[in-house]
Formats: C-alpha cells, structure tokens, sequence
C-alpha cells in the first residue's frame, strides 16, 4: 500500500497547509490522520477474523484497504474550510454538516484512475451516513443493479465499523467526546440537561441516534452507546465487549444524566443488541 499512503498523505499535507499549527482545526486534522490509519488497522483485523471476508480474493481486500485507509480523507479540506469560516467569523457549528466529508472525499478520489471504483467510493461516501438515508438514496438504489453489489456492501460494512470502533478507543483511551468540538460549543444549561426524549424513542427502537435530536451532553453519550445497533459483523461485536465500551460508556452517561433507573433500563437493553 506504499502509493495509497503517499497519495494519502498528499492530501493531508495540502489541507494542513492552510491550518496555523496552533489553530483547533490543526488539531482536527493531525487526529483525523492519525484515525484514518487506526481504521485501517481496525477494518485488518475484521478482515482476517470474520469468515465471510477472510476467504475474499487479494483484489477485494486491496479495495478494503483503500477503502478503509481513505474513508475519512475528505475530513482534511473539511476541517481547513471550518477554519476559513471561523476565521471570517462565519458560524461553525458541530450540530450542522455545513461540509459532507464523504462526498469532499467522494469526489477527491473520484478524479484518480486508480481509486476510481464504486466499490471504494461508495463507503467513502455514505460511510457516515445513517442506515435508513443510506438504503433510501438513489445511489444505494443504482449500486444494487451492480455486479459488485455484495462487495460494495461489504467494504461498507467493513468500514463503518471499523470507523465506529476507531472512533470508540479514542472515546475511551482520550477522553474524547469532552474535548471535541460539540462539547466546546454547549451550554451550561445543555450540559447538564438530562436524556432528550428524541433521543430515548431512537435508542429503543435499537437505531443509531441522530445528531440533530441531541441536545445535551447526555444525548451525546447516548449517541454513542447506539453505534453498537449498528455494528455489521460479529468480530465488531466482539470487539466492542473486549474493550468493555458499553461499560465505560455508562460510566460516563451516569456523570451527566442522574435518573439512576434509566441507567439501568439502558444497561440492561444493550446487553443483547
């Protein structure tokens, strides 16, 4: 993968470029660079460890990887924009995707003969994308009269989760959902507001929750325990329960929401997902 790691770095060397060193989207950046790599790893080791992908040929697998490398590519020019904006005092909220990073990325790779495949671009774009807008759009529609349909699903899956458990480590390892950018722009009123009933409705119904129902830091913690309804393969699974996420994740939900028997009535829900 030595060419798909230089392109990669290409692209965060352009977007870093145009970041001061000390600014929080630098920040942002080096993190996504770091993530990206994560994933990477991650979505490996989901490939040697789940059945239906490990017997795949050397060319999907390949396509995995590049999928799973460059995922979150479009995050370097999204976060250098983010930057331009605050810096003319445009408003930049964590609430409202004024920049969609899979289709930044979507079309950056777009342009390149070697990446120029649906079964890479596809995950690049909908890959952060809830299940329900995914299946609902046209081009979900369009990619099932495809061949390749089953592998383009399959590198999606791949990279979503891996996304998700990347993303679950720094949570856990860094502290992360207090440093990032929606915790920087609460209220101390949201801060300490309980679980939104929004929130509630989309976790038992065992959907992933959305962004625009969160309101409160609790909501956001929430958020995050759903992403295990959304997990595509059993290895995922597993990973999740090895790294005692969901245990950690209720610790941190019961600092911010005290209704003790909701926490309860929670833990006991994603027990068995």
């Amino acid at each position: 993968m030595r060419e798909d790691f230089l392109a990669f770095k290409q692209y965060y060397r352009e977007a870093v470029a145009k970041v001061p060193a000390d600014a929080f989207y630098r920040q942002t950046i080096n993190h996504k660079f770091k993530h990206s790599i994560e994933v990477l790893h991650i979505g490996q080791t989901i490939l040697k460890e789940t059945p239906e992908l490990k017997k795949k040929s050397a060319a999907f697998k390949q396509r995995a990887e590049t999928a799973l490398l460059f995922h979150d590519v479009g995050r370097f020019e999204e976060a250098a924009l983010q930057y331009a904006d605050e810096s003319q005092n445009k408003a930049v909220s964590a609430t409202t995707n004024t920049y969609d990073h899979g289709l930044i990325g979507y079309n950056l790779l777009k342009e390149n003969k070697k990446y120029n495949d649906q079964r890479i671009l596809f995950a690049l774009k909908w890959h952060g994308k809830t299940t329900a807008a995914i299946e609902a759009s046209q081009d979900w529609c369009e990619a099932a009269k495809e061949p390749h349909f089953n592998e383009l699903k399959q590198i999606l899956f791949l990279v979503r989760d891996a996304d998700k458990l990347a993303n679950l480590y720094h949570i856990k390892t860094d502290n992360h959902l207090e440093k990032d950018l929606f915790y920087r722009q609460l209220t101390k009123e949201a801060l300490n507001a309980p679980l939104s009933p929004a929130v509630l409705d989309d976790f038992y119904q065992k959907s992933t929750v959305l962004f625009p129902h969160v309101y409160s830091f609790a909501d956001r913690v929430l958020m995050v325990i759903s992403w295990i309804f959304d997990l595509n393969y059993e290895t995922s699974k597993k990973i999740f329960k090895q790294n005692a996420y969901d245990v950690f994740l209720i610790k941190l939900l019961k600092k911010y929401h005290k209704n003790t028997a909701d926490i309860a009535e929670i833990k006991q829900f994603i027990k068995n997902p």
